[in-house]
């Protein structure tokens, strides 16, 4: 569900590079005056634009022109540094002007990576359009198991089998709640609609729901997983880019690639537990990846259902956004 984060994302709204990249003046006066001494002048070009429901956008190159004398000129591009801080500020600008899309279900179509045993990856497909109390489901489809090696398999089978999906029956339903859990909250779909939309109270509000003594950095990394892929306003989801843009050792790696095998770039938190793998060419969000310890599951109210994430859980996002019921 995080896919539906960013459409068109455009990183010259939000490096510094790129806002000098804007004043195409200063260059014209760089080429017009006798400088005294070699003046470098940072000049942006380049746009890559972003695509889907995802919310990275990328650095673009840089030329450094040089002023010799007034008839000579050297101009060298060179690619300009891509962070992670860059990626999610990129992210939250554009969100933040992004309206709403038209729609009353909240519809998903995810590819769910689970490892139930070593060597052995079990790998299914589930949509769902969901309106806060009923919707349409299509579980576990397309089931298909992996092994290491004969070994791997050998002793899965001896253990009964575990982490097959077990309903597989397309249906409607009606009148279920569906809660995230965060912390020490339990939010609906209708909770998370309200969350706030300003930064400060957004970070109040995490702050309220982290449990004590947990790393204020990994929880928040860990609370994005979830609105990130929820119905949250785009507001809110742009305001939580930027408290996570603001963590100290994040980090970047462009050569990953999705459960999917689908090539991209990936920002994962300082503690190594969650990672979200990025379409390089269109700034769609491909997948998220948690390798912390397993969750544990947690009391939930009557009639709702809490899902714990488990080491080695990868979600590849397939389709994702505001819907209606298809026929």
């Amino acid at each position: 569900m995080i896919d539906d984060l960013v459409k068109s994302l455009r990183p010259d709204d939000v490096t510094e590079e790129s806002y000098q990249a804007r004043r195409p003046e200063d260059l014209q006066k760089a080429f017009a005056a006798k400088p005294r001494r070699r003046t470098p002048l940072l000049v942006a070009s380049g746009l890559l634009a972003a695509a889907a429901a995802a919310f990275v956008a990328f650095a673009p190159s840089a030329t450094v022109v040089t002023m010799e004398g007034p008839q000579q000129v050297t101009v060298v591009t060179e690619p300009a540094k891509l962070t992670a801080r860059s990626v999610l500020l990129a992210g939250a600008e554009t969100l933040a002007k992004t309206s709403r899309e038209a729609g009353t279900y909240w519809h998903e179509k995810i590819r769910t990576f689970t490892t139930p045993a070593e060597g052995v990856i079990v790998a299914s497909t589930d949509e769902t359009w969901y309106d806060g109390s009923g919707g349409r489901t299509k579980p576990a489809q397309d089931v298909q198991t992996t092994f290491a090696d004969a070994k791997a398999e050998s002793a899965w089978r001896a253990q009964g089998r575990p982490g097959l999906p077990g309903d597989k029956e397309e249906r409607s339903f009606t009148g279920m709640v569906l809660a995230w859990g965060i912390g020490d909250k339990d939010v609906r779909q209708e909770d998370v609609k309200r969350l706030p939309t300003d930064r400060a109270a957004l970070q109040k509000w995490l702050d309220e729901a982290r449990p004590d003594g947990e790393d204020a950095g990994a929880f928040t990394f860990g609370a994005a997983r979830t609105i990130l892929t929820s119905p949250a306003s785009n507001e809110t989801r742009a305001a939580l880019l930027r408290i996570l843009a603001d963590q100290e050792g994040l980090r970047l790696d462009e050569t990953s690639k999705d459960p999917l095998n689908r090539p991209g770039v990936s920002i994962t938190d300082a503690t190594g537990d969650h990672t979200l793998v990025v379409d390089r060419d269109t700034a769609k969000l491909l997948a998220y990846i948690y390798e912390g310890e397993d969750e544990k599951q947690a009391d939930t109210p009557p009639g709702s259902v809490m899902i714990p994430a488990k080491k080695g859980t990868a979600i590849a996002y397939l389709e994702s956004g505001w819907s209606e019921l298809p026929e």
